[in-house]
């Protein structure tokens, strides 16, 4: 073996091999699809395949011994590490192995094909539907909200809070009426309770709460608490009912209402913190199905940037209008915004994990939809042209051009100039 081609590889915990006539196979894995009265076909790469690694390596003289230990060793189903001359360290199995010895000389020739293992590891997304967690949050909120006005109850009226709290109330008569056998102390709360409910029951009744809500499917059961949150669930979800008009501007809608429960909480005065909670709980609730209807929207648009503008004969087929999606500023505005509020509640009620739970599914949301940015590309607009020819130019239909300007946030998609981010192809 020429002195030129020595090269001198480890494998780990203990060999150190000659080898030679290291062969190298990149090959790359090519999607072929072919299509009617169409010359060759469309070409898509998928990556690359295994890397592998064929080297033969010698044994002689003194290491001849070792080579049985080392094909021992490989016989092992781990995986395994080796130091290559020009790739550095590198894991992974061993596919086949040839050996040639000769005992009466000592020497060993083992031709090795060594495949490299996956190069970091695979994390698949798990898209969670945020719309199905936010509902599922809020209904063990108001399980855990009503357990927080039982333990507040405890607190103000210690030993007889437990008669107050077990008592069955009937629906249709006031709180007040259904409490006669209590001390000054409890009924001066249970009053106070009673003007709370009544307020709560009194504030925007106008409108109807709708059979087919969420909160409908919730029993609150028949004891105080119970009465309680379940009033001031209906309550806050009557004003979000008051805003519907203004929900195709999400962000106008969660801060309308955010300041709508704000006037609520301080008009009530006592019981403001049930209140808060009930209204974080609500505009959580609210930016899951926001941020749901606006993904559906989004996968509407990709399918529809796919879609042919024009038949085989020239003839233009009309798009359906695209629907407006929210941009990623105003996702993450109303997401800091809901969630700083969440932040403040949590304050108030350490032990409602649900609350956190709220905050959690709604920031993994974003962050997975945020994901998309890594497949763009900053491009530099010199002069100013219309989003729909920048497509154009960098090989995009320009159906992509109602995505493009919501992640841009173009003031004036006619008139783009300056630094812009495109999806990449």
């Amino acid at each position: 073996m020429a002195e030129k081609d020595k090269y001198y590889a480890y494998i780990y915990p203990q060999w150190k091999l000659e080898i030679e006539n290291i062969e190298d196979s990149f090959e790359k894995s090519i999607a072929q699809y072919e299509f009617p009265y169409r010359d060759g076909a469309l070409l898509e790469d998928m990556g690359q395949k295994a890397h592998k690694i064929k080297f033969r390596c010698y044994f002689y003289n003194e290491n001849y011994d070792s080579h049985i230990e080392l094909i021992k060793f490989l016989e092992g189903k781990d995986l395994v590490e080796i130091a290559h001359p020009q790739y550095g360290i590198i894991t992974g199995k061993i596919e086949t192995l040839s050996v040639r010895h000769d005992d009466r000389e000592k020497t060993a020739e083992i031709d090795i094909t060594f495949i490299e293992n996956l190069r970091g590891e695979i994390h698949p997304l798990t898209y969670v539907d945020v719309e199905s967690a936010a509902e599922e949050a809020f209904i063990e909120g108001q399980e855990e909200q009503m357990e927080e006005f039982a333990d507040d109850t405890e607190a103000e009226l210690g030993a007889e809070a437990d008669e107050v709290l077990k008592k069955e109330l009937d629906p249709a008569k006031g709180i007040l009426e259904q409490f006669t056998d209590i001390s000054a102390k409890a009924r001066s709360y249970v009053k106070d309770v009673d003007t709370y409910v009544r307020k709560l029951e009194s504030t925007i009744n106008t409108i109807a709460n709708p059979a087919n809500s969420l909160i409908a499917t919730i029993n609150y059961g028949v004891n105080l608490p119970g009465r309680v949150i379940g009033a001031v669930a209906k309550t806050v979800e009557r004003y979000a009912m008051l805003y519907d008009t203004i929900k195709n501007a999400p962000t106008r809608f969660l801060l309308s209402l955010k300041d709508g429960l704000k006037k609520l909480e301080l008009s009530l005065g006592k019981f403001s913190k049930h209140t808060r909670i009930a209204s974080v709980q609500r505009r959580a609730l609210e930016a899951g199905y926001i941020y749901k209807s606006d993904e559906l929207k989004r996968q509407a648009l990709k399918s529809a940037e796919k879609v042919k503008s024009f038949d085989i004969k020239g003839n233009y087929l009309k798009a359906e209008p695209a629907e407006q999606i929210m941009t990623i500023q105003e996702i993450e505005q109303t997401l800091a915004d809901v969630r700083s509020d969440i932040q403040e509640t949590v304050e108030l009620s350490r032990g409602m994990q649900s609350l956190k739970d709220m905050g959690l599914n709604l920031l993994e949301h974003v962050n997975i939809i945020k994901l998309e940015r890594e497949k763009l590309v900053s491009v530099d607009i010199e002069n100013e042209i219309p989003l729909h020819l920048i497509c154009l130019k960098y090989g995009l239909s320009y159906n992509y051009a109602t995505r493009i300007h919501a992640i841009n946030n173009c003031k004036h998609p006619n008139f783009v100039k300056g630094e812009l981010n495109i999806y990449a192809r």
